[in-house]
């Protein structure tokens, strides 16, 4: 499973949705929508403009949990 980590870097780093709209002109509801976990598939250029805004590295972005089964 992957886990987008959006909420708990804006947390840890003090930035609004807005403040992340604003600086990377990705629409409201999309960043809404991938921060309660409702928009798992997005693009690189996403992933690019959220991680240069946060200024993370995509590993901090996003998470692998392996489920057992």
């Amino acid at each position: 499973m992957i886990k987008i980590k959006l909420r708990e870097l804006m947390w840890e780093k003090n930035i609004s949705a807005v403040k992340i709209q604003e600086a990377t002109g990705i629409n409201a509801t999309t960043i809404s929508r991938i921060i309660n976990g409702k928009h798992k598939n997005f693009g690189l250029d996403t992933l690019d403009r959220l991680c240069d805004v946060l200024d993370c590295r995509v590993q901090d972005l996003i998470e692998f949990i392996r489920i057992n089964k």
